[in-house]
């Protein structure tokens, strides 16, 4: 029992649980020589997933290329992102609406054919919907364009989690999920401060001919430079996601006593062991890493990847996920509607560019806990990992959870009752930045550990996130407005802050029994058994 993880007798090995550090672990006789390892001061980190021999699997790319599609893609996040949330409050709901319905499909197409074509639909999308809203002359107009940028936001939502998986060892995507939230909950608010002046100074259609020209410049750049990050590897070099099926390869590749014997074990037809030469080809030329399509990447039919995100929700830990994104996102987007609500009101009677620049506070606070979480995710979970004899556990990446608490108590607790008191709004966007802090923390902590325990379905768990998220909120539209009237600021708040304290604690008994859930999950795959 690692940290009080409860351990599972059920399979011999868990998917998720790897081993990733093999120094100074006692019951090694000596380097796992047939196992790859990092490099420099990541030299007794085990790579996991363990990278297979052909250059154009994205694991071998050179981390400073991988490390580029990755700030390239973020960037488009942190511009496209805002899309949905840009407050024409009355077309929201639709945009959202739009947002959810898409998510199935693009998690059905990206498992298909690959996340490139994703990528620039979505990318497309979103210019095209972006110019049509700044063109627009009538509500209905720009009803269909918020709708059409809607289509274009379901992959940034989602599927962006997925992307690190494909890009990045265990070892190295804690610190990478941090920068991408740094997208979706710090860089994100700067477009909504810019939006304010940019309404009172130029008008409202300009916020929307301002974006399509960052939209525009980012959809060239991802033509030339997004490249596809899918890539079916080989199972043997899967050792995170394996069990039963190659247990007996990876055991004989962790000892080097053993290596001499790894030929007499039984190996798929397909597979070779790890570190022995295969026939590959040379690494794809920069034009054909362009061209648009290069899957399918799945044999399943279109309506059973469709089915797929849903028939993983048996799963209770990815419904806890699914919660966890969910609920704080919400919380995020109603003090977002008291600050409107409330500072256009007197006494305050901000105008439209002071409220917009109250949104300094999140996209400070939410930048300050991603870099907080660059600097603790990834060499926590090595740590633990040494001290569990190198073994690494995906709840390793749940000690985040820990600030998401008491920076929501902070927050939510303490936001409330200032305005309701009529404490200077500068207070107000301090406490929203603490807020968007902790929810830096959920998604660092819930992006990591899925893709971490459930690589092989993590664009299924994003995806169902995501439509979740989107409907729940456009539910909340309906009372959103009449509740905070009803019951005030603090009343609402204080409700808010008891129910993310009951979300956050339901971890507890997540710690101690997820590695049986994934063992029991593995065990009666119902994917496998539907065939989907």
């Amino acid at each position: 029992m690692a940290f009080g993880i409860l351990e599972d007798t059920r399979l011999e090995h868990v998917p998720g649980t790897a081993l990733l550090q093999v120094e100074g672990i006692s019951h090694m006789e000596g380097p796992p020589s047939r196992l790859k390892r990092g490099t420099g001061r990541n030299a007794h980190v085990v790579l996991v997933p363990q990278p297979s021999n052909d250059p154009n699997d994205p694991l071998n790319w050179p981390l400073w290329q991988r490390d580029l599609i990755f700030l390239l893609l973020s960037a488009v996040l942190a511009e496209t992102f805002d899309v949905s949330f840009t407050k024409i409050s009355l077309l929201t709901g639709y945009t959202l609406c739009a947002v959810g319905a898409c998510g199935v499909f693009v998690s059905a197409v990206a498992n298909k054919y690959g996340k490139r074509p994703v990528l620039l639909f979505s990318l497309s999308c979103s210019f095209a919907g972006t110019i049509w809203g700044g063109a627009s002359n009538s509500y209905n107009s720009l009803l269909g364009a918020r709708v059409l940028q809607g289509c274009g936001v379901a992959m940034f939502e989602s599927v962006m989690f997925a992307v690190t998986g494909d890009l990045y060892f265990v070892h190295e995507r804690g610190s990478r999920m941090s920068f991408l939230t740094i997208a979706t909950t710090g860089l994100a608010n700067t477009p909504a401060m810019l939006s304010g002046l940019a309404t009172q100074n130029l008008g409202w259609k300009w916020v929307f001919w301002l974006l399509a020209i960052f939209v525009g410049i980012a959809l060239v750049l991802v033509i030339f430079f997004g490249w596809e990050t899918a890539y079916n590897r080989e199972a043997i070099y899967n050792t995170d996601t394996s069990s039963t099926d190659n247990l007996q390869i990876i055991e004989s590749m962790k000892r080097q006593d053993e290596a001499s014997h790894i030929e007499e074990v039984a190996v798929p037809a397909a597979s070779s062991p790890v570190g022995e030469e295969q026939l590959v080809g040379p690494r794809r030329s920069l034009w054909k890493r362009t061209i648009p399509f290069s899957g399918p990447y799945s044999d399943h039919d279109m309506l059973k990847e469709i089915a797929r995100p849903f028939a993983i929700l048996v799963n209770l830990v990815v419904l806890w996920s699914a919660l966890i994104i969910s609920f704080p996102t919400l919380w995020i987007t109603v003090i977002a509607f008291v600050v409107a609500q409330i500072f256009s009101a007197p006494p305050f009677l901000l105008s439209t560019t002071e409220i917009g620049c109250l949104n300094a506070g999140p996209a400070i606070g939410g930048t300050i806990g991603c870099l907080m979480c660059m600097v603790f995710t990834d060499p926590a979970s090595k740590w633990m990992a040494k001290r569990n004899n190198g073994i690494y556990e995906p709840e390793f990446r749940l000690l985040t959870m820990i600030p998401l608490f008491i920076f929501s108590m902070l927050g939510y607790f303490m936001f409330g009752n200032l305005i309701e008191k009529g404490v200077t709004p500068v207070a107000s966007a301090v406490i929203w930045g603490i807020v968007y802090c902790g929810l830096a923390f959920s998604y660092v902590a819930v992006g990591s550990y899925m893709v971490d325990a459930y690589r092989d379905i993590s664009i299924e768990v994003f995806i169902i996130g995501m439509v979740l998220k989107n409907f729940l909120f456009f539910g909340f539209l309906f009372f959103l407005n009449d509740w905070i009237a009803k019951w005030g600021p603090a009343k609402t708040f204080n409700t808010i802050g008891g129910l993310q304290a009951g979300i956050c604690l339901s971890t507890v008994p997540l710690w101690i029994y997820s590695k049986r859930v994934r063992a029991s999950y593995h065990a009666n795959n119902l994917l496998k058994k539907l065939n989907i």
